[in-house]
């Protein structure tokens, strides 16, 4: 009787590792699954030899699955370690399949609509770390916004020529008046673009007069820039300006920060021309960085934080309770998660518009089926070798 059971042993411990197998091979294109593999152990029965036995069905996570670019803003691959965290009823799972998109409520889940996961923002729009939460885009349309600030630094060079105002006065129509000219967008409060032009003139030693208009409607008297032997800014770095637009938008008063502006022998160089404000904006999309910062963009250029993608790994992953669709869960022998977030200490980053599939190598698996098969046929070869030897002692007698 134990060559019978030492045979079916045999058979159902293959039988196993090629369910194993079959499943490794059916999930060969299911994002973030993980190989799995069939550990074999001898069994004794108080000394006497009892066959083999399953120990454990290992999943490989050493080995990373193939990175499959989509160009889809919400698939995203981890490109090194780490768990996405997802929400399945309440219950919290982790996954490496990384296919995401946008439910009707413009929740980020994925196909079994489990949330993801991460850190939200508060009312002012600033990331609210520590807390876990249901990532979600604010798709609502932004309103126009008026420029108050021109953020405009610059080097005037000191080897410009000289300008008397009285001998040629400025006019922005003859190019012998002034040295430079500089223009940049800014917005009403309706959103309307209007072109804020500086001419810059180099009425001495260490001293220019900038003047402003804005559509080429003059801003009224010009402001005097001062330079000391060093080349750095003396006068006042912020100028504030008004204009009247001709929109029905509110009266424009906006500064311009001279901040770090210069006069070198160098030439002239614009080292930054930012204006604030924008035109109204209708939502566009989504962008994640790959640090798993989450915004909403619109069609004004413009794009406003959602919140931030966090990742978890364990002390033991190969201790992970495995569950449908992909999802792990922790237990006692993972040990509980660790969270952090992409990009920083031992998590990997986040590279959006892809996703990592499955890791499993399709020649190995075949290898291993015709191994299988094998060992099962010769299996249940020994146990039609013991029934023989039964039918031969059984006509003995």
């Amino acid at each position: 009787m134990s060559m019978f059971n030492i045979g079916l042993s045999g058979l159902k411990t293959t039988q196993k590792a090629l369910e194993v197998t079959s499943h490794n091979i059916a999930n060969s294109s299911t994002a973030g699954f993980k190989s799995g593999s069939a550990e074999f152990a001898s069994v004794y029965n108080g000394g006497q030899r009892g066959g083999v036995d399953v120990s454990d069905i290992k999943e490989n996570f050493t080995r990373e699955g193939g990175v499959v670019n989509t160009g889809s803003a919400l698939d995203l691959a981890i490109t090194g370690k780490g768990f996405f965290v997802v929400s399945e009823n309440g219950r919290t799972a982790y996954t490496q399949a990384g296919q995401f998109g946008l439910d009707k409520n413009q929740n980020i889940i994925n196909a079994s609509g489990n949330n993801l996961q991460g850190y939200g923002i508060d009312a002012d729009g600033n990331l609210v770390p520590g807390i876990l939460t249901d990532l979600k885009i604010e798709a609502a349309n932004i309103p126009a916004e008026a420029s108050t600030e021109v953020e405009f630094s610059l080097n005037l060079s000191s080897a410009s020529d000289v300008i008397d105002p009285l001998v040629n006065p400025f006019d922005p129509a003859v190019g012998s008046s002034y040295n430079y000219s500089q223009s940049s967008e800014i917005f009403d409060s309706l959103g309307n673009s209007h072109t804020l032009t500086q001419y810059f003139v180099h009425t001495g030693p260490n001293a220019w007069q900038a003047h402003y208009f804005v559509d080429g409607v003059d801003l009224g008297t010009p402001s005097a820039m001062t330079f000391d032997a060093n080349g750095l800014l003396t006068s006042a770095t912020a100028v504030p300006l008004t204009h009247n637009p001709a929109t029905g938008a509110a009266v424009m008063n906006f500064d311009i920060n001279l901040t770090n502006s210069t006069q070198f022998g160098s030439g002239f160089n614009i080292y930054k021309n930012d204006a604030d404000g924008f035109t109204a904006g209708e939502f566009a999309g989504v962008a994640v960085a790959e640090t798993g910062e989450v915004f909403a963009t619109f069609t004004n250029g413009e794009t406003k934080l959602q919140g931030q993608v966090v990742l978890a790994n364990f002390a033991n992953v190969n201790g992970l309770e495995t569950g449908n669709k992909t999802v792990w869960y922790a237990s006692n022998e993972s040990g509980a998660a660790l969270y952090g977030t992409p990009d920083a200490g031992s998590f990997g980053s986040l590279l959006s518009g892809a996703y990592v599939g499955s890791n499993v190598d399709i020649s190995e698996q075949l290898v291993d089926l015709m191994a299988f098969q094998q060992n099962y046929q010769a299996n249940a070869k020994t146990i039609s070798s013991a029934d023989e030897m039964m039918q031969i002692l059984f006509s003995a007698t």
